[in-house]
C-alpha cells in the first residue's frame, strides 16, 4: 500500500504534463485565451519541470529522498489546489509553475522511496508509474471534463495524493531521526551514469512527438469538431492502452527504441492524412503511435539512459520534459496561425456558398453577420452550428430546406479547413519520431527483422490512409475573380430573383474595382470587424457611400 500510495503521486505529477489537455477548450474559452495560451498551460509546466528536476536531485542529497518527497507532494497538492480556482490566465499559468517544482520533488523523492534504482518491485512499481502516468493523463483529464469541468482536474488530485504525503511525511520523520543519531540516508549506489547523446537526443524528440499529438488530437477533436470531452476521452484512451500492453515486448533496448519511434511516426503521419471528420479515424493511428510509445519509452529512459540514481532519473525525466516544452512552443503558434488562415477561408467560401444559394436576397444580407462574424478559431463548429440555430427560425418550407443544404455544406468546408489547419503540425511531429528512430538506428545495434516488421506496419497504416484520403470528398467552394467570374444566378425567380442578379453583378463590379472578391466585400458590409481589416488590406472603405457607390456603378 505504502508503495502504490507513493506511486500514485509521481504518476500524477508525470501526467499533470498532458492530463489538463481535455480541459484546454474549456480553458480556452473561459479565461478568453488563446491556441498559444492554451498551450503554455502545458508548456509552463514541462519547462519548469525540466530545470527543477536536476535541482530537485542535488537538494535530495542534502536532506533526504525522504523529505523532499514530503515537501514536493504538499506543494504539488497545494498548487493544483490553486490552478482549480484559478480566475485569470495570468494566475494559472503562475501556480502551473509552482506545480511543477512541487512535482520535480514529487517525482525525484518518490524514486527514492520506492528504491526505484534497485532491481525488484520497487523498481517495477516506477517504471509502471511512469508509463500509466505519461499515457492516462488525457482520458483521466477529459472524464472529469465532462462530469465536471476543467477545474476538477486541478482539484481532483489533492485527495488522490493525500495517501502519499501521508506515507512520504512518515518516512521523512524516519529518516529525521537516523540523521540525528549520526545515520544519515544511504548514498546512490553509483555516481550516476555518463550521458550518452543520441539516446538522450532520441528521448527529447520521441517526448515531444507524443505530447504534441496528445495536444494536438485533442485540439482537433474537442476545439475543431466539437466532440464532447467524454467522447474524446474515450477515442485518445486508445494511446495509453495500448502504450501499457507494448510495453511487456521483450527485446534488446535498441531494437525496441527504434522499431517503436517508427511506429510513432508511422501513426503520427496518418494523423495527416485524415479522411474524415470522425473520431473513429484517430483509433488506428493512436493504436500505431501508442505501441511505439510502450516499445520505445521504457528502453529509452530505464535502458539506454540508465535509471539508478536520483540524479539519473532527474536527467532522464529532464530531457522528456525539456523536448515536451520545445515542441509545444515550437507547434503552438503553427496551429494558430495556420487556423487563423483557414477558418478565414472557411468564411469566405460560407459567405460564397450562401451568394449562390437560392435564397430571398434580403435574406442573404440579413444573415450574412449571423453565420459568419462568429465564426473563430475557438470552436469554429459550433459557432457555425449555433448561427444556423439562430436563424432557421426565420424560414420555413423550400427555404428552410435551403438552408439545410446550406448548413451541411459548410459544415463541410469548416471541418475540412480543420483538418488542413492541423496538417503541417503533424507532419513535423512524425518528422520528429521519424529523426529519433534514425538516431537510434545510427547504432547499429538494433535487430533488422523486428525493425522492418514495424517499419512496415507504419507504411501499410499510412499507405491505407494515403488511399483514403484521396477518395474522401473534400467540400470546397471556389473563390472566383469577380473581374471575370462564370456565374450561376441562384434559381430566385421572379422580381425578387431580378433584383438578386442586378445585386450580385453590382457587389462583383465593386469588389473587382477594388481589387478584392466579392465575399470579403459583402463580409465588409455586415460586420464592422471585417470592414476594418478590409479597409486596411485594400485602402477603400466598403461602408463610405463616396467609395462604394461609384464602384458600383461600375465609375
Amino acid at each position: 500500500m505504502r508503495r502504490t500510495a507513493i506511486a500514485a503521486a509521481a504518476a500524477l505529477a508525470l501526467a499533470d504534463a498532458s492530463i489538463v489537455t481535455l480541459g484546454l477548450p474549456s480553458i480556452l474559452s473561459e479565461l478568453d485565451t488563446t491556441v498559444e495560451g492554451v498551450a503554455l498551460v502545458l508548456g509552463v509546466y514541462t519547462a519548469v519541470m525540466a530545470i527543477a528536476l536536476p535541482l530537485a536531485a542535488v537538494l535530495s542529497r542534502r536532506i533526504g529522498g525522504a523529505a523532499i518527497a514530503a515537501g514536493g507532494i504538499a506543494l504539488f497538492g497545494a498548487a493544483s489546489l490553486a490552478c482549480g480556482l484559478a480566475d485569470s490566465m495570468g494566475s494559472l499559468l503562475w501556480m502551473r509553475g509552482v506545480q511543477a517544482v512541487g512535482g520535480a520533488a514529487t517525482l525525484v523523492g518518490s524514486f527514492s522511496l520506492l528504491d526505484g534504482g534497485a532491481d525488484g518491485p520497487g523498481r517495477r512499481v516506477w517504471f509502471a508509474a511512469s508509463i500509466f502516468g505519461a499515457a492516462i493523463g488525457p482520458a483521466l483529464g477529459g472524464v472529469l471534463t465532462e462530469l465536471f469541468d476543467w477545474r476538477a482536474i486541478f482539484l481532483a488530485q489533492l485527495p488522490l495524493i493525500l495517501p502519499g504525503a501521508a506515507v512520504a511525511a512518515t518516512a521523512a520523520l524516519r529518516e529525521r531521526r537516523r540523521w540525528r543519531a549520526g545515520r544519515p540516508e544511504g548514498a546512490d549506489r553509483t555516481c550516476g551514469s555518463p550521458l550518452r547523446l543520441r539516446p538522450a537526443l532520441a528521448l527529447a524528440l520521441l517526448s515531444a512527438a507524443l505530447t504534441a499529438v496528445i495536444f494536438l488530437v485533442v485540439l482537433l477533436l474537442v476545439a475543431g469538431w466539437s466532440v464532447d470531452p467524454l467522447a474524446a476521452a474515450l477515442a485518445v484512451s486508445v494511446l495509453p492502452v495500448a502504450a501499457i500492453a507494448a510495453a511487456r515486448i521483450p527485446g534488446d533496448p535498441e531494437t525496441r527504441g527504434v522499431a517503436g519511434c517508427l511506429l510513432v511516426a508511422g501513426g503520427v503521419g496518418c494523423l495527416a492524412l485524415l479522411p474524415g471528420d470522425s473520431a473513429w479515424f484517430t483509433v488506428v493511428p493512436q493504436l500505431l503511435a501508442g505501441a511505439g510509445m510502450g516499445m520505445a519509452l521504457p528502453a529509452l529512459a530505464g535502458e539506454l539512459l540508465p535509471e539508478r540514481t536520483r540524479r539519473d532519473v532527474a536527467r532522464v525525466l529532464s530531457i522528456r520534459h525539456a523536448g515536451i516544452a520545445v515542441a509545444l512552443a515550437v507547434i503552438a503558434p503553427i496551429v494558430a496561425d495556420s487556423l487563423d488562415d483557414t477558418i478565414s477561408e472557411a468564411r469566405l467560401q460560407g459567405t460564397a456558398a450562401l451568394l449562390d444559394a437560392s435564397l430571398d436576397p434580403e435574406d442573404k444580407f440579413d444573415i450574412a453577420p449571423s453565420l459568419f462574424a462568429g465564426l473563430d478559431t475557438d470552436d469554429p463548429r459550433s459557432a457555425l452550428s449555433d448561427a444556423f440555430d439562430e436563424v432557421q427560425s426565420d424560414f420555413e418550407g423550400e427555404d428552410r430546406d435551403e438552408l439545410a443544404q446550406l448548413e451541411t455544406r459548410l459544415d463541410d468546408v469548416v471541418t475540412g479547413a480543420v483538418r488542413s489547419a492541423f496538417r503541417f503540425a503533424f507532419v513535423a511531429t512524425a518528422a520528429m519520431a521519424l529523426l529519433a528512430g534514425i538516431l537510434l538506428l545510427a547504432g547499429r545495434g538494433a535487430r533488422p527483422q523486428p525493425v522492418l516488421a514495424c517499419a512496415v506496419a507504419a507504411v501499410i497504416g499510412l499507405a491505407g490512409y494515403g488511399v483514403a484520403f484521396a477518395d474522401s470528398e473534400r467540400e470546397t467552394i471556389a473563390i472566383q475573380d469577380p473581374c471575370d467570374a462564370e456565374r450561376e444566378d441562384p434559381q430566385s425567380g421572379g422580381i425578387g430573383g431580378f433584383l438578386q442578379d442586378r445585386t450580385l453583378e453590382a457587389l462583383d463590379r465593386a469588389a473587382c474595382e477594388f481589387g478584392s472578391s466579392r465575399e470579403e466585400l459583402l463580409l465588409a458590409l455586415v460586420d464592422e470587424d471585417e470592414r476594418e481589416a478590409y479597409e486596411r488590406a485594400y485602402g477603400e472603405d466598403p461602408g463610405s457611400i463616396e467609395d462604394l457607390g461609384p464602384a458600383i456603378i461600375g465609375l
